[in-house]
């Protein structure tokens, strides 16, 4: 093919996509049209740096260069090219200057205006797909010239200038952060705020003044960008004349910038007297006090909080004291008005912490307990009240209660509201007497047993999205997580011997999703999934994920609940009816994530023209969020560790580009189960999901720990790069540098020093670069150790293998199926085939080659030792899996439904779960506890 145009190049690289044969192809080509710039072009992706851009160089020279899709092609390539000899620094702004020659020789070569102006579009947008804001500026002005001297409409010319002001903005805001930066990032903060000022003030006639809002937000994200926030408020304190209606028409609007803006730039002085200011404009009647405390509610905490910044303890208390007096009039205060209370309340308790509250929350409940947000609203001040105060508080709710109670049964109380009133005096009940209990353990589980009994006994418990069935959940698990903190460390797993009360609360759970008929709560169907997961009952949960659907963009808040560590308990998926495919749910979550990226890609910037210069530096930052998501990252380590413990290439599974590793952003959505918890707790998280979520700590650990020695001894790349390091150097931004959790499950942590142990055999093996070599020293050390830490790794699990009967009660029979006893199992497997790896690399580099530094030190019996003492390892877990499915089998069944009805809480829970509804899901629960034992079996040593 003689590839001498864009399209046979394209056609190319969909036919030759391994790099082998893409060269191989290109090699040949060459031969016939050695000067052909489009085979020039592809050549450049399997060579380095300097190479790159020679190559680069010649395919500028070529005949047939113009062709506008080529010269991106080329950029792409060069500024790949030049993020690696920068070692992989993922901010440039730009590929240097013989790149723009080659793109104005280009130009002039054109010769009407609309091609010239396609042609400066084209580099715009490539240049902001590699984000080189400087080439990205340089796209603009030349655009803007060919604008300026067109015939074109007035809105063109306005859409160059404020375009240009953008680029102006993003290259600026770039250069800051680049070496010897600041002083032209100085110079073009002063441009981007001069040329709009220059629209600001421009007579009415001008193309480029200002029409309406959206000009104004932009004029006012600029400078609060620049922290510039006074500048700004002077300019708008003395508008034109010809912007004076437009900004009266938009009061509202402009005061909620002139509050938040200084909140955003952090410039807490200028905050205080803004939000000063307007409090002064409520107390002069010229805004409504209700109005304010209902729809601004930000103006009153912005200011505590800018008080706390710019002010000592004493005077701030005098200053919002003053406030409250003359805008509340405490002496006559008496209105019950939702929004005013709250304000009310906020203010006084900031003002004197311990202030006396009862009296303030008994009024406020018996105005507004019918309302879905009373508990939210009221929570901080119940919590804040002391011990013989919530008990009071506690009291007067039951009266309340009983009182309502009354009037509903005489009709006089409608239904709706006595559902809501019911929820939130349960959310109270929680919040006193579990959530804010220190109490000891025995102490506890008494006070929990009132609010599960009332939640089970609710007459709508079933209700779609109640809050009795959370309540029930929660207080099984804070048992629970109590049960196990107490006993940690008893049982091998990581787990107690018994987790019944985690059992319960899962059936539960799984009962409520099974009662929503419509599926409409899909927090708890989550919820269900991921406490399902717990217990390692992959099917089960699976079937309950599928209730959550969600919108595409909200993908990669929601799935690490599900897909966090999936490789190291289902890596195998379940077959048949009700089965599902992880490797289908990862490859799903990734896709969502790119097809959103692209949307928000689409919808940025199709051509200068119609770049959205008002809303692009909000989408920029949204299309960041899903190119650098964690979520992503996360699922791409899933997807590697599944196809290696599966035995299988990753040639099928995406390279990652190493700009999305650029700020990863962590955007897993919290808050996504009801919280409630006192306000200083972490949250239900804590219970729900102990291996936790996964942070970027865990993936760089992941990366350098065990991801980068497999990937060299499964011979999917040649070097072993530390690519965790380099994340946390050049790609994690400054104010997470400093976090050291890991966020690891107790069995990745445990398989720590087994992987160091591989690290340095594989780095002194490669004898990385000549300073290392020192690294041998530590050779004795392992050659000892390893075959130790193998040895004592299968007598821990030769432990564990359950017996054929344990003589033991139904209900405290040990746990049988659990995500630790899983990961536990294939965290092992991961080393063990590492080990199998390493021993063959050992026997090709080391114990056959003709010289190696190692080979004086390193037997080849001590290598077979090593593959005789992996493989006895892996028997050993085998056997585990074995023994616990057998147990299942047997047991199972009975076991679970008597753990189910075990103690005071399967009491109470008869009130939900009938027999029928425990035998349905006991043996659902025994199949897919199988199906997990049995992926076990799957994992091959080789």
């Amino acid at each position: 093919m003689a590839c001498n145009s864009w399209e046979k190049l394209c056609k190319a690289q969909r036919d030759y996509l391994k790099p082998k044969f893409a060269d191989s192809f290109v090699q040949k080509s060459l031969k016939k049209t050695p000067k052909n710039p489009f085979l020039l072009a592809r050549l450049t992706l399997s060579h380095g740096h300097n190479d790159v851009v020679n190559l680069v160089q010649q395919a500028w020279e070529q005949p047939g260069v113009n062709d506008i899709r080529l010269l991106s092609y080329l950029y792409q390539t060069l500024a790949e090219a030049t993020r690696r000899d920068q070692g992989h620094k993922l901010s440039i702004s730009g590929v240097g200057d013989g790149n723009l020659k080659v793109w104005q020789r280009a130009a002039k070569a054109l010769g009407r205006k609309e091609d010239r102006q396609e042609l400066w579009s084209a580099l715009g947008k490539v240049a902001l797909g590699e984000e080189c804001w400087e080439d990205f500026r340089l796209a603009v002005f030349h655009y803007s010239k060919e604008t300026k001297d067109s015939t074109g409409s007035v809105s063109v010319k306005k859409h160059a200038h404020f375009t240009q002001i953008l680029a102006i903005q993003l290259a600026a805001e770039q250069q800051r952060g680049l070496p010897s930066g600041e002083m032209k990032c100085k110079l073009q903060f002063d441009l981007a705020r001069r040329l709009l000022k220059q629209a600001y003030e421009a007579a009415p006639d001008d193309p480029i003044a200002f029409e309406d809002i959206r000009d104004l937000r932009f004029m006012g994200e600029i400078f609060a960008r620049q922290a510039k926030c006074n500048e700004l408020l002077e300019y708008w304190s003395h508008p034109p004349a010809a912007l004076q209606d437009l900004m009266n028409r938009h009061q509202s609007d402009l005061w909620d910038m002139r509050i938040r803006l200084p909140r955003v730039s952090r410039e807490w002085s200028l905050l205080e007297s803004q939000c000063l200011a307007y409090i002064e404009r409520v107390i002069a009647q010229q805004e409504s006090l209700r109005e304010t405390c209902a729809w601004k509610q930000d103006v009153w905490t912005n200011l505590l909080q800018a008080t706390r910044a710019t002010r000592v303890k004493d005077d701030s208390t005098r200053l919002v004291s003053d406030i409250i007096r003359r805008t509340f009039k405490p002496d006559e205060f008496q209105s019950q008005d939702r929004s005013l209370r709250l304000a009310y309340m906020t203010l006084r308790q900031t003002v004197v912490p311990g202030t006396a509250m009862l009296a303030d929350c008994k009024a406020y409940w018996k105005t507004h307990a019918n309302l879905i947000t009373c508990y939210a609203d009221i929570r901080p001040f119940v919590e804040a009240l002391s011990r013989e105060d919530r008990n009071a508080f506690s009291k007067f709710v039951d009266a309340d209660c009983t009182e309502i109670s009354r009037l509903s049964a005489e009709d006089k109380y409608p239904y709706q509201d006595l559902v809501t009133y019911n929820g939130n005096r349960l959310k109270l009940s929680y919040l006193i007497w579990i959530s804010l209990t220190t109490q000891s353990s025995l102490i506890w589980q008494d006070y929990m047993e009132v609010p599960l009994t009332i939640a089970m006994k609710a007459p709508w418990l079933h209700s779609p999205k109640s809050p009795e069935g959370i309540v029930g959940i929660y207080i099984l698990l804070r048992t629970h997580h109590n049960t196990m903190r107490n006993n940690e460390g008893v049982h091998p797993f990581g787990t107690t011997p018994n987790s019944r009360l985690l059992l319960q609360a899962a059936m539960l759970a799984r009962h409520l999703v099974a009662c929503d008929k419509e599926k409409q709560d899909r927090p708890l169907a989550l919820l269900a999934a991921r406490l399902h997961l717990n217990l390692g009952l992959g099917k089960c949960a699976f079937q309950l994920y599928s209730h959550t659907k969600c919108k595409e963009m909200l993908v990669h808040t929601l799935s690490p609940y599900v897909l966090s560590r999936i490789s190291l308990t289902h890596p195998f998926g379940a077959k048949g009816y009700q089965g599902f495919s992880v490797e289908e749910e990862l490859g799903k979550a990734v896709g969502s994530m790119e097809r959103m990226e692209r949307k928000i890609e689409d919808t940025i910037y199709a051509d200068l023209q119609s770049l959205p210069w008002d809303q692009a530096m909000e989408l920029l930052a949204m299309k960041r969020r899903f190119k650098s998501s964690l979520t992503k990252h996360i699922c791409n380590i899933e997807r590697r560790r599944i196809s290696r413990l599966k035995s299988e290439p990753i040639d099928n599974l995406p390279v990652i580009d190493p700009s999305s590793y650029r700020h990863i952003s962590d955007n897993v959505d919290r808050s996504v189960f009801p919280n409630y918890e006192h306000s200083k707790s972490p949250g239900p998280l804590t219970y729900i999901m102990p291996n936790t979520i996964p942070g970027i700590n865990w993936l760089c650990e992941s990366l350098d720990t065990w991801d980068a020695s497999s990937r060299l001894l499964y011979r999917e790349t040649q070097t072993r790069e530390l690519q965790g390091a380099w994340i946390r150097s050049a790609a994690t931004p400054s104010s997470r540098t400093n976090e050291t959790e890991l966020n690891m499950a107790p069995s990745e942590s445990a398989a720590h020093e087994m992987w160091d142990y591989i690290n340095s055999v594989v780095k002194m093996m490669l004898l990385e670069d000549s300073p290392r070599l020192a690294s041998l020293q530590l050779l004795p050390f392992v050659i000892k150790a390893l075959p130790e830490a193998i040895h004592a790794m299968r007598i821990a699990m030769e432990k564990l293998r359950m017996p054929g009967a344990t003589n033991l009660a139904l209900e405290d029979e040990p746990t049988m199926f659990h995500e630790n006893m899983l990961i536990s199992c294939y965290t092992k497997f991961e080393v063990l085939r590492a080990l199998i790896k390493l021993v063959e690399h050992l026997r090709e580099k080391v114990i056959n080659a003709k010289t190696h530094s190692m080979k004086a030190k390193l037997s080849k019996d001590w290598v077979n030792d090593i593959e005789t003492k992996t493989k006895i390892c892996f028997e050993a877990i085998r056997d585990v899996a074995h023994s616990y499915i057998k147990l299942i089998e047997t047991k199972g069944q009975a076991a679970i439904k008597a753990q189910i009805r075990w103690g005071k809480t399967g009491e109470i829970l008869k009130e939900v779960l009938s027999d029928d509804d425990v035998e349905f899901y006991a043996a659902e629960y025994v199949d897919s506890a199988l199906h997990a034992w049995k992926g076990v079996l799957q994992v091959k040593l080789r």
